[in-house]
């Protein structure tokens, strides 16, 4: 574990060389100009005894520009500190952001809390404690070295069973991308870019919970990657070998190559549609053991259902994911279907397991769910009113851990959500599940089979 700690400090120190030494050119040509303006702001600044000082500038402006800033109480403002060619600026809707004069460059800090409360109603396994627990706690830095260069970093996992503590933290996300004129390139920890719902961000999936097929996918790796898109379809992929070391870390997963195509048929209705397809497929090494897993879609639980155990002499793994999407208006649907493979040494059987979930989104407040072609996700819907925008989902999902040898049980649930989008920054989200198990679904052994509890939650989701 010291190792990993010490491996956690090096890669964030590489990350601020990395940022200093890309943004060292701009600051080079950027110095002649930066030269001029401080001398001129040397001359205009106040005098004070024989010496002179540049006295740096602090202002409050209108959150909302269309708003006369001279009648308006502090809270409807936002703070502006320039000093020695910087700004910083703080707000309710742009969180902490640095900027420099006459440069593309720009820091912003921000982060999330989402803030839960469960009420388990058991059959025959307890779920674990009722009431309010932090699911997600996540600190994100992102911006710009210049026009060509960005950059993202992210530390999550600083909540440990519903509470605040730091011990399970990680690096979710550490790169930096190029854009370049016909693609873009990916370098550090990122997303494998494999499943509709798990690259759409926590911040706008339809339910507290991705569904269950999400335990077959890839996850954030360390790899480099690229994305290129053309008017009707996209492409996203890269090789990826294991994330960075963390608490999440358990066994050597070696290395491998994963692919994304999408889709856009052109519609004259107006009508989205959304097909795509990935694909992954990753080498063992090490003969360290595999170990599929997942929670009933309910994060603050510790109960794991369906559960392989640890699966031995593995060499290889290969993911197929289809998924498809119908957007019309306040109305849209949305499937996935994910299939895993197992290769294993001679002597063993090759298993298999796969799981899909489908699922309908209506908003009767008529606003719709946002898309982005270019990533070929959806995204937080524009909410218009003052009143936010009220969204009405149900969703199956199913995924099968059974196989062979390996007793890891099925599991399919049904579950309904209602989300209240506030503003951009906050959303209530409220799910009710109800949770069918197989007999083998015993979280390895540790738990009785054929069980089928409900789970009401509740979720404040703050983006600061």
């Amino acid at each position: 574990m010291r190792k990993r700690q010490f491996l956690f400090i090096w890669i964030a120190i590489a990350v601020l060389v990395a940022a200093f030494a890309l943004h060292a050119p701009v600051l080079a040509e950027e110095k002649t100009a930066q030269e001029k303006e401080e001398q001129a702001g040397e001359e205009a600044a106040s005098k004070v005894g024989q010496g002179v000082i540049w006295l740096p500038r602090l202002s409050f402006p209108p959150s909302d520009p269309s708003k006369e800033a001279g009648y308006l109480p502090l809270f409807d403002r936002d703070i502006s500190f320039e000093y020695l060619g910087l700004t910083f600026y703080l707000s309710w809707k742009r969180s902490l952001e640095i900027t420099r004069k006459n440069s593309d460059f720009y820091l912003r800090l921000h982060g999330r809390l989402y803030l839960d409360f469960t009420d388990y109603f058991d059959d025959k396994n307890d779920l674990g404690s009722n009431g309010f627990g932090i699911r997600t706690f996540l600190i994100e830095a992102d911006g710009r070295f210049n026009e060509q260069w960005l950059y993202r970093l992210s530390v999550g996992g600083l909540t440990s069973g519903g509470r605040f503590d730091g011990s399970e933290a990680f690096l979710d996300d550490a790169y930096v991308t190029y854009l370049g004129t016909k693609r873009a390139w990916l370098f550090g920890q990122f997303a494998e870019p494999f499943s509709l719902e798990q690259i759409t961000s926590s911040l706008a999936t339809t339910f507290m919970e991705r569904a269950l097929p999400n335990a077959l996918v890839p996850g954030n790796n360390v790899g480099v990657g690229f994305c290129t898109n053309q008017k009707r379809w996209s492409l996203s992929a890269g090789i990826f070998g294991e994330d960075l070391a963390s608490s999440k870390d358990t066994f050597d997963q070696g290395f491998g190559l994963t692919g994304r195509f999408v889709f856009r048929p052109e519609r004259p209705d107006g009508k989205l549609y959304h097909l795509g397809v990935s694909f992954s497929h990753r080498l063992i090494r090490g003969g360290d053991p595999l170990l599929y897993r997942r929670r009933p879609e309910s994060g603050l639980t510790n109960v794991r259902y369906v559960n392989t155990g640890e699966i031995f002499e593995g060499e290889s793994v290969t993911r197929a994911g289809f998924e498809g999407a119908v957007a019309m208006g306040p109305l849209s649907l949305q499937a996935e279907y994910i299939k895993l493979f197992v290769s294993r040494e001679s002597g063993y059987e090759d298993l298999d397991f796969d799981g899909w979930y489908a699922y309908v989104s209506w908003f009767p407040t008529g606003e719709s769910r946002k898309y982005f072609p270019l990533e070929g996700i959806f995204g937080y819907p524009e909410v218009k009113s003052k009143w936010g925008a009220v969204e009405l989902a149900a969703r199956y999902s199913t995924l099968d851990l059974t196989d062979g040898t390996v007793l890891g049980g099925q599991e399919r649930n049904i579950t309904f959500g209602v989300n209240w989008y506030l503003s951009p920054r906050y959303r209530l989200m409220a799910n009710y599940i109800w949770v069918f198990c197989d007999e083998n679904a015993n979280d390895d052994g540790t738990l009785l089979g054929d069980d089928s509890p409900r789970i009401l939650q509740f979720r404040f989701q703050w983006r600061f």
